[in-house]
């Protein structure tokens, strides 16, 4: 049964590189995802604050046009004072004036106010621009990068997916149920057996036992972690004999 921990040894660091191989082709994609999230986050940011701009604009415009309204009624007004005969009239086109006058301070205030939040939303925006061209950057050179690791992964995946299978052909039918129970429970499916103690799991191996790792006359698992265990001394010179 030598020959069968070898093929064990063997299979089980096969295993272990196609699990790292299969965790970074979850992961990767997982990252590449995350990051074009973020910059299409920033670009939503950016496009919030851009229409909010927009709308302030409209607004201001608004504004101004009503502005602008006002004081050509005033400057009518003004002119058509001239005309009055009646003092009546006189004081109700001075009303209308005065009127059109607090109207027009009421709408420079805002206008203030609306210029105001122009200044910051430019600010902002200007903020906002440099941080998404700099992550837009940053981002797509990792993105890039994730993308070629992606495809290297790949490109070693299928290989290895064949030699395993390589591999499992060496294998014993009725050992790799038990290979594939103990891998899927522990991970790890071999464990050295050393001073009559299994360094799986450090508990103590029955000296009867023992011995027969020793002489690996036949596969021996674990009692208490069910790994199989094997003698280092004797995978030594399998290895070089091999």
């Amino acid at each position: 049964m030598r020959d069968q921990i070898l093929v064990l040894d063997t299979l089980q660091r096969i295993d272990m590189e196609l699990s790292q191989l299969e965790k970074n082709l979850r992961e990767y994609p997982e990252k590449i995802s995350d990051f074009e999230k973020e910059l299409e986050t920033s670009k939503q940011n950016l496009e919030n604050f851009n229409n909010k701009k927009s709308e302030v604009l409209m607004n201001k415009s608004r504004i101004e046009q009503e502005i602008a309204h006002n004081e050509e009624m005033i400057k009518k007004a003004e002119q058509k004072l001239f005309e009055i005969k009646t003092h009546k009239e006189y004081e109700a086109l001075q009303k209308e004036i005065a009127e059109a006058k607090r109207k027009n301070s009421d709408l420079e205030e805002k206008l203030l106010e609306e210029m105001e939040k122009i200044e910051s939303l430019e600010s902002r925006i200007s903020k906002e621009e440099e941080e998404f061209a700099s992550k837009e950057s940053e981002y797509g050179e990792q993105i890039t990068a994730f993308k070629e690791k992606i495809e290297e992964l790949n490109s070693l995946y299928k290989p290895k997916k064949e030699e395993k299978e390589k591999i499992v052909s060496n294998l014993s039918a009725d050992i790799l149920p038990i290979y594939e129970r103990i891998k899927k429970r522990n991970g790890q499916v071999l464990a050295l057996a050393k001073n009559e103690v299994c360094t799986g799991c450090y508990m103590s191996i029955p000296p009867q036992l023992f011995n027969e790792v020793l002489t690996l006359a036949r596969l021996i698992q674990c009692p208490n972690c069910q790994k199989f265990l094997y003698c280092e001394e004797e995978m030594k010179s399998e290895a070089k004999t091999g």
